[in-house]
């Protein structure tokens, strides 16, 4: 992992950044290391507060953030190694967290700066210490889990779902919980919770007088706080299951991808589906013995099968019209009574990565921002059922399953390499915002001491070192406000127009012209 990783660093070193949200992680990071320049203190803080101490070590550069992400990215795979292992044997557990490593998607987001898989690792980790904690009959093992889980919230907020995940764990081993968690001990946790969650609080009141992750949370289960004009706006609930094959496995990036930052354009290769439909089996595996021995069921056990029936009806019914909120908690009161009112007993990992993949699909597509990177925590269950049903192949021989599983790998591994390859070169409207940026120093030494405004103001605020309002053209209009509005008011001496393709600003002239054919980039400057 520390030999791919350092591949996938260095293939994103050429890459560079050229996404919105991780010039924001990128200028936190400064503000953190105080070095000024931090725009959006509302977003989740600790992938930013970490790179910010390599940051005050004068390590001020893409690079580092990609390093960064590149350790976490290993602690990632061996979480789900240990994972895995609770289930499968060394060598499946072992293959499987390869695999996922390779997937396109995961390759795609890895090491860039987002905060995805960040979060995911804190994610896993938070559930294996909650696992560790039944098993070894260790109850200090959840203060671990829960500050896992505290890093896993406030490094992408979404995360903090894992919590259903969780106490669904915990409802099933609660006679274990409950065995191993005295009074004392109970109440030392919680004393330990409160302190955690107050400290939290007041740093944000007393530096941003709001706690912005409320706010955000409820924006999450009211779409229509949403605006159409937000890029990632779609309102089809099945994008994440139409678009899933070419985001598992594909041997080349769309010829847009540069452009729209989306890998749904991709075409799959015939391994997506090999992947999907032996995840499918597996899920169909899961329930096949509690279907085929209803007819020896008791009346009470007919009883709550007809009511988790009713509850799953009621889930496809509600889905969309109502929050999704409500949808989760009848997805886990229904997945929960199966497990615990019928005679067949499933596997409690089974159980776990069902509610795993069905908690974030849920959340996701309901929410009407889809970005594809949303997506990839759904792709740890999509797996485990995957190696679920290559165990369940009949075999004579126990390294069948091992076999099967590394022929699955080997084959990956081009498909990997291509995509890779594909990637990795420089992002043309990269280069040209920071040849921009670096025309625009030359042009004005004393440009520090000015106003500058941006449609990728946080493209700029980086390059630049400077803090740069984002001014978007198509969202000042969505709020009846014009661009030469929104720059009198905050008097800028430049704008650069990046992406928004401007003819003329009023009170404005251009001083500089990218002349690329398909991008232009513009700098405006004050009359």
């Amino acid at each position: 992992m520390l030999i791919y990783t350092s591949i996938l660093v260095y293939n994103q070193s050429i890459i560079g950044v050229n996404y919105w949200d991780i010039f924001v992680y990128l200028q936190n990071a400064m503000l953190f290391a105080h070095m000024n320049i931090g725009s959006q203190l509302s977003v989740p803080p600790i992938l930013s507060l970490i790179v910010s101490i390599p940051f005050t070590l004068g390590l001020v550069s893409e690079l580092t953030l990609f390093i960064v992400s590149g350790i976490f990215f290993i602690f990632l795979i061996i979480g789900i190694y240990l994972l895995f292992n609770v289930r499968y044997d060394e060598r499946l557990a072992f293959l499987g967290s390869l695999f996922f490593s390779m997937l396109s998607l995961v390759v795609t987001w890895a090491v860039s700066g987002s905060n995805d898989l960040p979060s995911l690792t804190f994610a896993v980790w938070s559930l294996l210490f909650t696992i560790y904690m039944i098993e070894y009959s260790r109850f200090n093992y959840i203060y671990l889990a829960f500050m896992c889980f505290v890093c896993a919230f406030f490094t992408r907020f979404t995360e903090g779902f894992v919590l259903l995940i969780i106490l669904g764990y915990l409802i099933m081993n609660r006679d274990k919980f409950i065995k191993i968690c005295t009074k004392v001990k109970l109440r030392n946790f919680i004393v330990f919770v409160c302190i955690i969650g107050s400290v939290i609080c007041a740093v944000y009141l007393i530096k941003q007088g709001t706690i912005p992750f409320i706010s955000q949370f409820l924006e999450v289960s009211k779409s229509s706080q949403v605006s159409s004009v937000n890029i990632g706006y779609e309102l089809n609930p099945y994008y994440y299951l139409e678009n899933i094959p070419q985001l598992l496995t594909t041997l080349n990036s769309s010829l847009t991808y540069d452009i729209t930052l989306t890998s749904v354009f991709n075409k799959p290769t015939i391994l997506s589906y090999i992947i999907l439909a032996l995840s499918g089996i597996g899920i169909v595996l899961m329930f096949y013995p509690l279907c085929k021995n209803v007819s020896k069921y008791s009346k009470s056990d007919k009883i709550v099968l007809l009511i988790c029936m009713i509850l799953f009806v009621l889930l496809i019914i509600t889905y969309t019209h109502i929050t999704y909120l409500v949808s989760e908690l009848i997805f886990l009161v229904a997945v929960l009574l199966l497990y615990e009112k019928l005679p067949y007993k499933f596997k409690q990992l089974d159980i776990l990565m069902l509610l795993w993949m069905g908690v974030f699909i849920l959340m996701h597509s309901y929410h009407p921002v889809k970005v594809d990177r949303y997506i990839v925590a759904t792709f740890i269950p999509i797996i485990y059922f995957m190696i679920k049903t290559i165990t369940k192949i009949p075999h004579k021989n126990i390294k069948t399953p091992t076999i099967i599983l590394l022929i699955l790998l080997i084959i990956l591994l081009p498909i990997n390499a291509s995509y890779m390859a594909s990637l990795t070169h420089p992002n043309e409207h990269t280069t040209d915002e920071k040849n921009t940026a670096n025309w625009l120093k030359e042009y004005d030494p004393n440009y520090m001491n000015e106003n500058l405004a941006s449609d990728r103001g946080v493209a700029f605020s980086w390059y630049l070192k400077k803090y740069t309002y984002t001014s978007i053209p198509r969202v000042l209009e969505a709020n009846n406000q014009t661009i030469d509005e929104a720059l009198e008011s905050i008097n800028a001496t430049y704008y650069i127009d990046s992406t928004s393709n401007l003819t003329d600003i009023k009170g404005y002239h251009i001083i500089y012209n990218s002349n690329n054919t398909q991008q232009e980039i513009k700098i405006y400057q004050k009359n």
